[in-house]
């Protein structure tokens, strides 16, 4: 799916320049009103917002990939939910995984939201974070021919994969792995280039017998009536791989450490901008063609169903998954030794959440 370039850098809670300087605005507003209004004391606190005369805090966030499950974190930026909660926040969306990985490296955020494996890697390096959210994963279908009828029928059969040692290579062993096929013994594996289209067409020419998919690939199929030609075997749900350009968040510890509120602060704002996009087709669609650059109502539809419906969960609590996966990929680096998944991942502050109600009274009493 091609990026569309990132609106400017910019305050979540400042959408125009006319109102660059809001917050103050807003407090020197509450001051006049506390100073010269006749009301009793007592009624003007019920009327006047928590936030107000308040310093909003300022966080700024590293993005990248720019993939669908990044939807609440562009939606909460774009709809000033986070200036709601008393928060500024800066994104930095960038445009490579070099340059994730040096921005990590210099510090350069305070909160990451990025693919695991690239975060561990930072970590690897000497980076002090702790994940504490996930939004969503890439979308993974390993796909065969229709007389495939279930995994075992692979062994001895040709499997599509990227060239050795691409993450796409790792990806389809992983999947044949969880399947308890082995990927050197149990099938042939035939590498094709980067792009997953080359694996896909040579599937439906009968030059391979299955291979992995990513979404692009699977409404293409579905918006050319073609996905009678194929059958799925698996997908993330049941491989338990969510690897890939997933949405994870990651905050430096001493920020955690040290203004935990803002933080949680944070992650209630992803919650709420979940909640609006699930309630609000229109909204999602909007937040979809302004970063993603997608306007066909047919491929809007598709991402509306795959992504905000299905994969982007309700309670984002962080993976376990491809943080085990990026341990396994880079656990040979200084910063990981001796260290495993409970000293990189922290799920306390979404758990005060959920055991405060923002959940239902997000979505009442539905699953």
């Amino acid at each position: 799916m091609r990026r569309q370039k990132a609106p400017p850098q910019r305050l979540a809670d400042q959408p125009s320049a006319e109102v660059g300087n809001k917050v103050k605005t807003e407090s020197s507003t509450a001051l006049c009103v506390l100073r010269h209004c006749l009301f009793p004391l007592s009624v003007l606190m019920l009327l006047i917002s928590p936030s107000w005369g308040q310093e909003s805090k300022s966080l700024t966030v590293v993005s990248y990939p720019a993939r669908p499950p990044k939807l609440p974190l562009w939606l909460a930026y774009e709809e000033g939910l986070f200036g709601k909660n008393g928060l500024k926040v800066v994104l930095k969306e960038l445009d490579s995984s070099r340059d994730l990985l040096a921005a990590i490296r210099k510090a350069e955020g305070d909160i990451y939201a990025a693919t695991a494996t690239h975060i561990v890697s930072g970590i690897g390096d000497g980076a002090d974070l702790v994940f504490v959210a996930n939004t969503g994963y890439s979308v993974l279908k390993l796909l065969s021919r229709p007389d495939i009828a279930h995994p075992r029928d692979l062994k001895g059969k040709k499997v599509g994969t990227g060239e050795a040692g691409s993450n796409q290579d790792r990806i389809t062993r992983q999947a044949l792995r969880r399947l308890e096929l082995d990927p050197d013994r149990d099938v042939i594996l035939v590498p094709f280039g980067s792009r997953s289209i080359q694996r896909l067409n040579a599937l439906l020419e009968g030059r391979i017998h299955a291979t992995t998919s990513n979404v692009d690939n699977i409404y293409d199929l579905e918006r050319r009536g073609d996905l009678s030609r194929v059958r799925v075997l698996a997908d993330n749900e049941s491989l338990k791989l969510f690897i890939g350009a997933g949405v994870d968040f990651a905050v430096s510890r001493s920020r955690l450490l040290n203004d935990r509120a803002g933080v949680r602060a944070f992650l209630k704002t992803l919650c709420e901008a979940t909640a609006a996009a699930k309630k609000s087709r229109d909204l999602a669609n909007h937040i979809y063609g302004r970063y993603l650059g997608v306007k066909d109502a047919a491929q809007l539809d598709f991402m509306y169903r795959t992504y905000v419906q299905e994969t982007i969960p309700r309670r984002p609590f962080p993976k376990v998954e491809p943080v085990a996966l990026g341990l396994e990929e880079f656990g040979a680096k200084a910063g990981l030794k001796g260290r495993g998944l409970g000293d990189l991942i922290d799920a306390s502050l979404l758990e005060e959440l959920e055991r405060e109600g923002l959940f239902g009274q997000l979505y009442g009493n539905s699953k």
